[in-house]
């Protein structure tokens, strides 16, 4: 049978019961929501339903700010035997193409749910972190997905000659609370004639990996620091396609090359600065030097 993913209409009782059933098996992890704020997202549009047969194999309910131009999700439920099937992805698409006129969606999640590598998968971006309201005071990482409409800043072109973007070693340099070795290189590119020649930027893959780090201090010293640099957000999409075809292009010509987390963050900052339109990215990372005399990043 066919996965379709509808909405649930506030008559469709026995539906939204098997979604209630579905969120209470993960409790744990999603937190607890009575049977009537299921209703009222029905009521509202805001629960979808992935549907098989007849059961209700995930969920996402969210909520549509009236005071906000964006979404907020609250519970992104697949049922644990229905994973790696592309249920999470089509929930979060099927959102997406019925409230396209919302700037974006945002979620919370715990840090020590450990699971950043599937928001990342769905196109999310780290957007701040805070302190949750439990006991334990746990920290909550927040998530951003951008629909893709301009704000006052996307249209506005650099007066700069060349915008550069940095991958995270090369941040670490300039802007991070530990000295680093061999910075100087990194630190040149802030030089006082270079100024008004060289405007740095950053994309998603820098965000991520400030994500990251595990000492506090230091992350958050590091995402205020963001806000000197130039924000560039190129589609998902296209930086996934681009990323695959790097990542071809680099294990043809190094056979040898691990297929690792390290290359896909260096494939990921070359593809999202290419479909940025732009053709430099500082970097001080080895595997980025390897890379570069073989396959062609045009």
């Amino acid at each position: 049978m066919a996965v379709k993913v509808v909405p649930a209409l506030p008559a469709q009782v026995e539906v939204i019961d098997k979604a209630v059933a579905l969120g209470d098996r993960y409790t744990k992890t999603l937190g607890l929501l009575t049977p009537p704020a299921y209703r009222q997202a029905a009521e509202d549009g805001g629960l979808l339903v992935a549907a098989e047969a007849d059961e209700v194999i995930g969920y996402a309910l969210f909520g549509l700010p009236k005071r906000s131009a964006h979404i907020r999700l609250a519970h992104l439920c697949v049922a644990e035997e229905q994973r790696g099937r592309g249920i999470a992805r089509r929930l979060v698409e099927a959102i997406k193409q019925r409230y396209p006129q919302r700037l974006g969606i945002k979620a919370k999640c715990r840090r020590d749910y450990e699971l950043s590598d599937m928001w990342a998968s769905l196109g999310f971006v780290p957007h701040g972190e805070v302190r949750g309201r439990g006991r334990d005071g746990q920290i909550l990482d927040g998530w951003w997905l951008d629909l893709g409409h301009p704000d006052l800043f996307t249209e506005v072109e650099s007066d700069a000659l060349l915008v550069v973007t940095l991958d995270h070693g090369v941040f670490a340099d300039l802007r991070g609370l530990v000295e680093t070795t061999d910075a100087e290189q990194s630190r040149a590119l802030e030089a006082g004639w270079m100024t008004d020649l060289v405007e740095l930027a950053y994309t998603p893959q820098l965000v991520h990996q400030i994500r990251d780090i595990a000492d506090t201090t230091e992350r958050r010293h590091q995402r205020a620091a963001l806000h000197g640099l130039r924000q560039l957000t190129p589609a998902s999409a296209a930086v996934a396609e681009r990323a695959a075809e790097l990542r071809k292009a680099a294990t043809e010509s190094l056979p040898d090359l691990p297929a690792d987390a390290a290359l896909r963050r260096c494939l990921h900052y070359v593809a999202e600065t290419s479909c940025a339109g732009l053709q430099v990215l500082a970097t001080r990372n080895p595997l980025m030097a390897r890379l570069a005399p073989g396959p062609s990043w045009k």
